[in-house]
């Protein structure tokens, strides 16, 4: 045998596994691990997302609440009026006490039927004019939530001792006033006193503020120009009317600071007028035709805060609080009478 050919020994035989395992198709490997080892890869790929996934679900939960509070406030806003109103008070704040209507609208009981909107701000109140001044309903709204209608604790106290059952509020503007009517129903005509002493901010002789803002009525909207609602000089009468409390509030268009003193006499009886349901109530209860709805008059009072009131609501009455100027509504029969004096 030539030293150069090949041997059919053992070494030989281990030759021939060498050759075989060469002769196995081209791109396999000859260890079965590698194939382990490409099927694990394989199976640890979604590992590798989990976090991915955990992040994007966390951005779109995030992303749903942003846009929950985003429509809540949207549709909030839409039904309460847009802006919400400021939290604010007039400079100038009396009571009015009637006499008629304090008898025959003395109680819920005797006048059980609810307000109703219709009634409240319906044709008769979509436009108010008197004293040459033609206001004109902007927003308006009936609520039984009492509370929501005011701000201050001390206020929403009285509301709830007055046992509110109903709160009507409007926005009115005109040329050169803008202002916001409010009507409370009450228990009795001794809660509408409370409610309306409740509302007055407590002061020394001075007329100098001596406890905290118990608060006053909110504005059914803040939008412009009710932004601007005490801001500038305004004034307000708190009208006892039976189990009713009427609160109106005017503020002159151009009026940009409390210290612009002006006679608001006109607009505050103008604005008085959105009691006309309430007459119609206590004609109706009376049954008497001497129980008309009376006419309101005027006198303007000077804006320095001296001399006598104007005439007022067409029914006897006192003032019984005053704040900063004379009392710009008295209280006379038939419209007529002449009006008290506030103090100054």
């Amino acid at each position: 045998m030539s030293p150069s050919e090949p041997s059919a020994s053992g070494p030989a035989g281990r030759r021939r596994k060498s050759s075989e395992s060469d002769g196995l198709p081209a791109g396999r490997s000859p260890q079965t691990g590698g194939r382990r080892r490409t099927g694990g890869r394989r199976k640890k790929e979604p590992r590798r997302f989990g976090p991915l996934i955990a992040i994007l679900a966390g951005a779109l939960a995030v992303a749903l609440v942003v846009l929950g509070v985003v429509l809540y406030t949207q549709l909030g806003q839409e039904e309460g009026g847009g802006q919400a109103a400021q939290q604010t008070r007039p400079v100038v704040y009396r009571t009015i006490d009637t006499g008629g209507m304090n008898e025959v609208l003395a109680t819920r009981e005797a006048d059980s039927r609810p307000l109703n909107e219709g009634e409240l701000f319906g044709s008769r109140n979509a436009e108010i004019s008197s004293q040459s001044i033609d206001f004109t309903l902007r927003d308006s709204e009936l609520t039984e939530d009492c509370a929501a209608a005011v701000w201050g604790q001390a206020v929403r106290t009285a509301l709830e001792e007055a046992d509110c059952t109903q709160a009507g509020r409007a926005t009115y503007v005109s040329d050169n006033y803008f202002g916001v009517a409010a009507v409370f129903n009450l228990a009795d005509v001794e809660a509408s006193r409370a409610l309306a002493g409740a509302l007055a901010e407590p002061e020394d002789e001075e007329g100098e503020a001596t406890g905290p803002d118990p608060g006053f009525v909110l504005a059914p909207s803040g939008e412009d120009p009710f932004d601007r609602l005490g801001q500038g000089y305004s004034a307000s009468d708190a009208i006892v009317s039976g189990h009713y409390l009427v609160v109106v509030w005017v503020q002159p268009t151009d009026s940009e600071s409390v210290e612009d003193r002006v006679s608001l006499s006109g607009p505050l009886v103008a604005l008085a007028n959105v009691r006309d349901p309430l007459y119609r109530r206590m004609v109706q209860l009376d049954g008497s035709d001497s129980a008309t709805e009376p006419e309101q008059t005027t006198g303007e009072a000077p804006a320095d805060g001296t001399g006598t009131g104007e005439t007022g609501t067409g029914e006897t009455g006192t003032d019984t609080t005053g704040t900063g100027q004379t009392g710009d509504v008295g209280a006379g029969t038939g419209g007529t009478g002449a009006g008290e004096t506030g103090t100054g």
